[in-house]
């Protein structure tokens, strides 16, 4: 048994020297570099690199991959899909014991677009968070997440920034780790996602890491598919958990790949954000490149479109209002906005006159509301929100239900069109006001013009 175990032992030693070796001989030596820790610490890298005559949005030629090793060992991917455009890319090298330490980064041409021919590189700088730092609990359990399986090669669902929130009760602290992705091939579909979430990316929660004041992990959950809270039982690579991207709407496994020493992974940095008074899509608004991200990836896989339709084809981005509000749906109630132009007698509804399109959820959030091509701010009318009821009450437990819907509209935070280079422009001058909708009702918003 013993020898049999050597045997084993051996041939996947082999297997991953093969492909470590296989890789670095397909690959361009981009950048070596040696530091050294005086401490354990959490690892960071601001990589700023572009890609010449690379472009997200465009087939063919999306974007360059570089592989990152660390100490000799694989350790993350970045594809760079700010194409030819510098960009600074934040990333975790993981936990470094004291001591001298390697960092490589080769230029991937195996996962990189068959337009992509070089990686150029103009700075990487290391940084170390010790213990000592405030911020090294919750850069020491941020998740490190393997490539979707049918994601590689194909540029699509790509992680783009990764944040956390941190969360303290009873001697307890947990940090709660999200991350933005490109897009979703599988779950809700466009249109809607533009009506219901205000976007095509994808925003998922990872995982929430629980730590006592000593530090130790007391609980994690994470997302598993279809959205199932699941206790955490995978590896850990030092405090870091390790997640597969698993389903085709970017929920997750503690099961790692086959492979995963040379698997496509991401291991971004998170940055910390207090949303008690923001809506998850406010974190992509702090970095506007997400939404030029989310363009470029739709007119690429022929998501855009002139016609006014349903499904898997939206307008330009740029020809929607973006509606950023906190609300309470009561007893089954339904929010939506409308919007009125100026010399234009229709009023333009963000639920399309569908119900599934309407906020049915509680607490801060965004919508769309889709306009004719090259609408400006300047030809915004008049706005209004409408409350509207769940199904078809009939029964008289359902009616009793149905009389006290109401929709409470806490906040109005940001409205807001995209410019033309898909960054969100000024806010439009909407009051701010707390106002109870019942349903059937409508309501029109103030917009305080300049005289």
């Amino acid at each position: 048994m013993k020898v049999l175990e050597r045997i084993l032992s051996t041939v996947l030693l082999t297997i991953t020297f093969f492909a470590a070796t296989s890789l670095t001989a397909a690959a361009q030596t981009l950048l070596e570099r040696k530091f050294t820790a005086s401490t354990d610490a959490e690892a960071l890298l601001d990589l700023t690199a572009s890609s010449p005559g690379t472009s997200w949005g465009t087939a063919g030629a999306e974007a360059a991959t570089a592989t990152i090793f660390v100490d000799d060992r694989q350790h993350q991917d970045v594809i760079l899909f700010s194409g030819a455009k510098p960009f600074t890319y934040k990333l975790m090298l993981g936990r470094v014991a004291a001591g001298e330490h390697s960092l490589r980064i080769l230029f991937n041409r195996q996962q990189s677009a068959a337009k992509a021919t070089t990686i150029k590189i103009a700075d990487a700088k290391i940084t170390l968070i010790d213990r000592s730092h405030t911020e090294f609990p919750a850069l020491a359990h941020t998740p490190f997440l393997f490539a979707r399986p049918n994601t590689i090669g194909k540029f699509s669902d790509v992680p783009l920034m990764m944040y956390y929130e941190t969360m303290k009760e009873g001697g307890l602290t947990t940090y709660r780790y999200t991350v933005i992705i490109s897009n979703e091939d599988g779950g809700t579909q466009t249109a809607a996602l533009m009506a219901r979430w205000g976007r095509t990316t994808d925003i998922e929660w990872v995982v929430d890491v629980q730590v006592d004041a000593q530090g130790k992990v007391v609980n994690s959950t994470y997302q598993g598919v279809q959205h199932e809270t699941k206790t955490f039982q995978g590896k850990r690579e030092a405090d870091h958990p390790l997640f597969l991207i698993k389903s085709d709407n970017n929920n997750f496994a503690d099961a790692l790949p086959a492979e995963s020493d040379s698997a496509m992974r991401f291991t971004l940095r998170p940055v910390g954000v207090d949303l008690s008074n923001h809506s998850r899509e406010w974190v992509m608004d702090q970095h506007p490149w997400t939404h030029m991200i989310m363009a470029e990836e739709m007119t690429r896989e022929g998501k855009i479109t002139t016609e006014r339709t349903l499904g898997a084809r939206i307008g330009d981005l740029r020809s929607y209002l973006y509606v950023d509000a906190a609300s309470t749906q009561q007893n089954g109630a339904l929010l939506s906005f409308a919007l009125k132009l100026k010399n234009d007698p229709k009023w333009y509804a963000s639920d399309l006159g569908i119900s599934y399109y309407r906020i049915d959820r509680s607490g801060y959030f965004r919508t769309t509301i889709r306009l004719p091509q090259g609408v400006t701010p300047d030809k915004v009318e008049r706005l209004a929100a409408r409350c509207d009821l769940t199904g078809n009450p009939r029964s008289k437990e359902e009616i009793a239900k149905a009389t006290a819907a109401r929709c409470e509209l806490n906040a109005i935070n940001r409205v807001f069109l995209l410019d033309k280079d898909f960054q969100p422009a000024a806010a439009l001058p909407v009051r701010s006001v707390s106002m109870t909708l019942p349903f059937g009702e409508a309501i029109e918003l103030s917009l305080e013009r300049k005289k």
